[in-house]
């Protein structure tokens, strides 16, 4: 009997501090996690359905992006932490304080469409120009803003994920303008073999070099605390109170150079693998793909986003 009421002390005590530990930091009050990784030409990114006050559970319905036109009812009957899709290539996510992301998010989705409009103007033939900020860009103008906000900040850990649009050269051609540019093979006579000196070519002035390029998708990883101050990486990025968790899960299974279906798998377990140890976050969680597909010309300039749904413990 004694033992079971020393137990039941010691129980009591852990749980408090973690609890008093959560209050203390607004980030971690209202639970969520978010891991992103990066393959060879797409990005996935792994958010959990828990929203809760403490320990106690609000909500276990899925994320909500912002851009539909009923966000505002899914807001109501779904989960508080939104999702922006700013364009096909970027996603950003975040976890923390509930009113301090929605503030942000209606922020960021005002600057967001400032700059778009202020981009696209009217051309002489009297159309329009549209153009897409890449995912740099985007992180950037977060920065600014959450610094901006840094005496009264806005108490949220920010996620960006994206493909960017990088022009790469493959093959060189080198054209000569006059043949005298060109040295004439040399045959050099032994008594036994006939050895000939390679082709060599002399770059000159007059000499023209064309590159070949094609377009491909570079994956873009960022992370950001409530000041601003970014952390990029090329193989993951993970944000949340279970972020120590998905640290270890994560550099234990990710490759690089993962294709579409494998990043998805890997993320997934890592995520589900780490969520298993945190009672603050879990419930399920939605998986996006981003993913460049190739034209018929190799390039890569066709994006996809794909959702997919995983399920987890519910205690």
């Amino acid at each position: 009997m004694r033992a079971i009421i020393t137990t039941s002390v010691i129980f009591i005590a852990a749980v408090s501090i973690c609890t008093a530990q959560q209050r203390s930091d607004p980030t971690k009050f209202n639970g969520g996690s978010i891991l992103a990784m990066a393959g060879r030409n797409s990005v996935a990114i792994a958010i959990d359905s828990r929203f809760g006050l403490g320990m106690q559970t609000i909500s276990t319905a899925a994320p909500s992006s912002s851009n539909d036109d009923d966000a505002d009812n899914s807001n109501n009957n779904g989960n508080p932490r939104i999702l922006l899709f700013p364009n096909s290539n970027t996603l950003l996510a975040w976890t923390g304080l509930y009113g301090d992301g929605l503030g942000f998010s209606d922020e960021m989705s005002v600057l967001l469409a400032s700059k778009v409009r202020r981009a696209g103007g009217m051309r002489f033939d009297g159309t329009t120009t549209r153009k897409t900020m890449n995912p740099k860009a985007i992180a950037m103008l977060m920065s600014h803003l959450l610094y901006r906000r840094r005496n009264a900040p806005y108490y949220v850990e920010p996620v960006i994920v994206g493909l960017e649009t990088v022009l790469v050269e493959e093959d060189c051609l080198v054209e000569m303008e006059t043949v005298k540019s060109l040295q004439s093979i040399a045959a050099t006579t032994t008594t036994n073999e006939v050895e000939s000196a390679p082709l060599s070519v002399s770059i000159t002035p007059d000499t023209k070099i064309q590159c070949k390029t094609k377009t491909i998708q570079r994956p873009y990883l960022m992370y950001s605390d409530m000041l601003g101050a970014q952390s990029t990486s090329h193989s993951f990025v993970c944000s949340g109170v279970a972020s120590r968790s998905l640290h270890g899960t994560a550099e234990a299974l990710w490759r690089p150079n993962l294709e579409g279906e494998e990043l998805v798998e890997i993320c997934g377990r890592a995520f589900v693998s780490a969520l298993e140890r945190d009672c603050y976050s879990g419930y399920g969680a939605v998986v996006y793909l981003i993913q460049a597909t190739e034209n018929d010309d190799g390039n890569e300039s066709d994006v996809c986003i794909v959702e997919y749904v995983l399920s987890s413990r519910n205690d």
